[in-house]
């Protein structure tokens, strides 16, 4: 095994990272347990956690670090909710009204908003016993004192009560990687792969804090026309549905992104535009293989020209967005191609 190879996969969202990781894991020498890892750059997840614990030591701060990991492990770790009763009620409703898991979930969650669940899960990928191993030992490694009890301070009861060991930056980072390997070695020893794939879409914000956790490894950037990405967005349950507020969100991001690239070695990124998969599918895997040091045994029929929905945007932006948001995105447009 390679632990210390992995591949992270990126992109605006709705770009077609799902479709670069399904082809990765069509390779013998690749292994994605599941879609999206929520507990590595995501909110309360690993860089959260080396970004306060691996800095000045603040006791109730690093409390609530620990304590939101916990939560985010939790709530990722099956899928639906804990309630037997309302998973039921999903299962109803997606049956009744031909609707997907997230649309059906989202009904039973606006109707039960303190009901704790999730469209995502982590554990079950991995499997619920390893997954419970791993970050039970992870989160134990972390703690110096735990309080069942809890503490009172001027914030009321923070019950449990974590305290934390001090840790240096590269301590945490150690203690992050120590926790993926861990992780990730449960699926790859029960396959012939070698190297794991996580496809998280906000990796594409965070690819300097994953080349600072593995520096050895590979980063692929999934680039799709704005405009495409969003009419996809704008369709989704977890996204409001105001295009020229997507188009603001996306042009930050790839702001963001543009300012990130020049921080890691050239040989760790690459760019990847969905039109290129679709359309010049096996050119671009050559490109791909080449670029992840292996051969080229992907399986070319995991891409599919009409699921990827090129062109389903509208030609011209929404009236309503900024000059300077219209004239960022035209600029990122014509770099790669979509003028």
């Amino acid at each position: 095994m390679e632990l210390d190879r992995p591949v992270f996969i990126g992109g605006t969202g709705r770009s077609g990272t799902s479709i670069m990781a399904k082809l990765l894991h069509s390779h013998p020498e690749f292994c994605l347990p599941g879609h999206e890892n929520k507990l590595i750059v995501e909110r309360a997840g690993l860089k959260d956690l080396v970004q306060q614990l691996g800095g000045r030591y603040d006791l109730v701060r690093n409390h609530t670090a620990i304590h939101e990991f916990v939560n985010r492990a939790l709530r990722v770790r099956r899928f639906g909710f804990r309630d037997i009763d309302l998973n039921a009620r999903v299962g109803e409703i997606g049956t009744l009204q031909n609707l997907t898991f997230p649309e059906a979930f989202e009904i039973v969650q606006r109707e039960n908003p303190q009901a704790r669940g999730s469209i995502h899960a982590v554990g079950q990928y991995f499997g619920l016993a390893h997954y419970d191993a791993c970050c039970t030992d992870f989160v134990n490694r972390l703690t110096a004192h735990r309080a069942p009890e809890g503490i009172v301070n001027a914030e009321g009861l923070l019950k449990p009560f974590f305290v934390a060991k001090t840790f240096t930056r590269t301590e945490m980072l150690d203690e992050c990687r120590r926790f993926l390997d861990r992780l990730y070695a449960g699926p790859l020893k029960g396959s012939d792969a070698s190297r794991w794939v996580d496809d998280t879409p906000q990796n594409f914000l965070h690819f300097d804090f994953l080349h600072e956790l593995y520096p050895r490894m590979k980063f692929i950037h999934m680039i799709r026309d704005p405009r495409d990405v969003v009419s996809s967005l704008t369709k989704q349950v977890w996204f409001p549905s105001d295009g020229a507020l997507a188009l603001s969100i996306c042009a930050a991001m790839l702001r963001t992104y543009r300012e990130l690239k020049p921080t890691v070695p050239a040989d760790s990124l690459l760019e990847v535009r969905l039109e290129d998969l679709v359309n010049h599918r096996d050119e671009t895997l050559e490109r791909v293989a080449a670029f992840l040091g292996t051969g080229n045994s992907f399986d070319a029929d995991v891409v599919s020209p009409g699921s990827a929905h090129i062109g389903r945007g509208d030609k011209d932006f929404d009236a309503a967005v900024p000059d300077d948001t219209r004239r960022e995105l035209e600029d990122w447009m014509q770099l790669h191609g979509y003028a």
